[in-house]
């Protein structure tokens, strides 16, 4: 029996050879998978800018403190702000990405975008990666958490915020779960806050974390039996000092910036104000004009599957993964931008829980198909390609999420009037203008292009009274032309890119007063998504003369074709010249298009 037992042990041992190939062989599927996903989120991240105008503000400030070598304290943006406080806390991220304009332009900024979130995703894989996580179910956590966050991958502040999460969350799974003798980790975390805290206040958000992770220790520390299997091994008192002392240079290094602790009592003074209740970001994730669209529904069933975590913290005794889980989960549900901090953070904690339980369970055939299985794999790799395939043409944004975004490169010319600001620059209206009243989603765009123009208003949120104003004008409310007068207004910007759908904008808005006011009021650029309007003085009369529209307008044609009849009776050649430069300057135009085949006849007997 002895020997038949040995001959059956090397027949084991022989097999267990013979199955080593075979694991090499999972490996390259691992590394292909990896692949796939590496590309789909450089791919996700690869759009362009599109009803963004923070972007350019934000472009602006940094090109103002790199010349003049200062960090402004007032408004240097806005005539009608012109001298208010304004502190632009997030100064870093504005030079940093002025200087990376000057080596490549916008692309190279949005090559930045793409270039933070692969490191944000390799950190994170890397700490499942130590959890022993199986491959598939880390690569479809992460491909949810990128659907989840597709609101906050345009090219703004916040990434960096969402990278040092990863980075400072790395940091703490490294010590605390796998290097815990190595303390000299522990010593990056003030340089991030250092850095963090000049570039966004997602600051405080990172302070939360290393706050709820500071206790963590310390709970345990003097509860260990309580908050402890023995798994983790509690710090030992030189430890428990070191981690104060760096807990307390990380808030210290937090007031290193150009205003001091008055910079978080004005970002604090910002989440006040009115304006905010306009923007989704601001919103409650539960609002119904907010809480709706895929987004929302992953960040609710990361919140309510978050319980998962709880139950794996209580069988732990970790007491860190159930404060991380409930102190996070708190935290998102102020606002719509919060949400993604939350999914951030946990998506590593619900992970590692998923994994926990599904390595546990008793069918091992069911276990061995999910986890270990060609089947996941592949249909994990079938639906990357998909994803892949489907970014081309904006078939996966438009088609398939009716999400707007528009893949590449550049500048959105469908939602941004860049063809509006050519004929700006051409024309040196803000040469000749000096008091625009401009849309809300043009201000960065306006002083961005026009580095000696001022603004009315843009997306900083200065203060309530200046957003009060600016929507009394806006939509004709009592009292706006004598406002459009002290104002001393002398030309107007609109921005509409829902005109085509949505005519009816037009006669709700300042649009119709400035239409109706053609003896005050001349447009003379327009086009599928913006207005230029400017006062009928002489200081414009040259460019009235040249580009004034009479007869060709939207508004004329939606709501006083007696205009248009009136060009063809008075005026055909003047007509047939607004016409002709407009199908010239816009031959795809919608509304130009409309026009000219609404009055095919009567063009065709002039």
């Amino acid at each position: 029996m002895a020997r038949s037992s040995a001959k059956e042990i090397a027949k084991a041992n022989k097999k267990t050879v013979k199955l080593q190939p075979i694991a090499a062989e999972n490996n390259y599927i691992n590394y292909s998978l990896l692949a796939l996903f590496a590309i789909f989120i450089i791919l996700l991240t690869t759009f362009k800018i599109s009803g963004d105008d923070d972007f350019f503000w934000h472009l602006s400030t940094g090109r103002y403190i790199v010349n003049t070598h200062s960090v402004p304290s007032a408004d240097v943006f806005g005539f009608k702000t012109a001298g208010q406080q304004w502190m632009p806390f997030e100064w870093g991220w504005d030079v940093l990405t002025y200087g990376i304009y000057n080596i490549g332009g916008i692309n190279s900024i949005l090559g930045f975008r793409t270039l933070i979130f692969l490191m944000m995703f390799f950190f994170l894989y890397r700490m499942m990666e130590k959890f022993k996580i199986k491959i598939i179910i880390s690569l479809i956590m992460m491909t949810i958490l990128s659907f989840g966050i597709m609101d906050r991958l345009t090219p703004r502040p916040h990434i960096i915020s969402i990278l040092f999460f990863v980075l400072l969350l790395y940091i703490i799974i490294n010590f605390r779960y796998f290097s815990r003798n190595n303390v000299k980790q522990l010593y990056y975390i003030p340089l991030i806050f250092l850095i963090w805290a000049n570039m966004h206040m997602g600051i405080i958000g990172g302070l939360f974390l290393l706050s709820i992770y500071y206790v963590s220790e310390v709970l345990q520390y003097f509860y260990p039996q309580k908050f402890n299997t023995g798994e983790i091994k509690s710090l030992n008192k030189d430890q428990i000092k070191l981690l104060t002392i760096i807990f307390a240079v990380s808030v210290l290094v937090m007031l290193v910036n150009p205003n001091f602790f008055q910079t978080y009592i004005y970002a604090y003074s910002h989440t006040k104000m009115k304006l905010l209740e306009t923007i989704n970001e601001w919103r409650s994730p539960f609002d119904p004009m907010s809480g709706s669209g895929f987004t929302a529904t992953i960040y609710k069933a990361f919140l309510f599957v978050g319980i998962l975590v709880l139950l794996y913290a209580f069988r732990k005794k970790d007491i860190f993964f159930a404060l991380v889980f409930a102190g996070f989960a708190i935290y998102s549900v102020r606002a719509v931008r919060f949400s993604v901090d939350y999914l951030i953070v946990i998506t590593l904690f619900l992970t590692v829980s998923i994994n926990y339980y599904f390595t546990n369970l008793r069918s091992f055939g069911v276990k061995s198909f999910l986890l270990d299985g060609a089947v996941l794999k592949g249909i994990f790799a079938i639906a990357m390609l998909f994803c892949i395939f489907n970014f081309s043409g904006n078939k996966l944004y438009m088609d398939y999420l009716k999400y707007y975004r528009v893949f590449g490169y550049g500048i959105d010319p469908e939602f941004i009037p860049v063809q509006m600001f050519d004929f700006m620059k051409q024309n040196k209206i803000t040469e000749i203008g000096e008091r625009p009243l401009n849309h809300f989603g043009t201000g960065g765009f306006l002083v961005w292009n026009f580095p000696n123009a001022k603004n009315y208003i843009d997306s900083r949120n200065l203060n309530d009274n200046i957003f009060d104003e600016y929507s009394m004008l806006m939509a004709k409310k009592p009292g706006f032309e004598k406002k459009l007068a002290d104002d001393k207004i002398d030309y107007v910007i609109y921005l509409a890119p829902d005109l085509v759908r949505q005519p009816q904008e037009m006669e709700t808005t300042i649009i119709s007063y400035l239409s109706r006011k053609s003896d005050d009021w001349k447009l003379i650029f327009w086009d599928d998504k913006s207005f230029l309007f400017v006062k009928n003085i002489p200081k414009f009369k040259d460019v009235i003369d040249k580009y004034a529209y009479n007869y060709i307008t939207p508004y004329n044609f939606g709501y006083l074709k007696d205009n248009i009849e009136k060009g063809f009776a008075e005026n055909k050649n003047k007509l047939k010249a607004e016409l002709n430069r407009k199908m010239t300057e816009e031959p795809n135009g919608v509304i130009g298009s409309n026009i000219q085949k609404t009055y095919s006849k009567k063009l065709m007997e002039l």
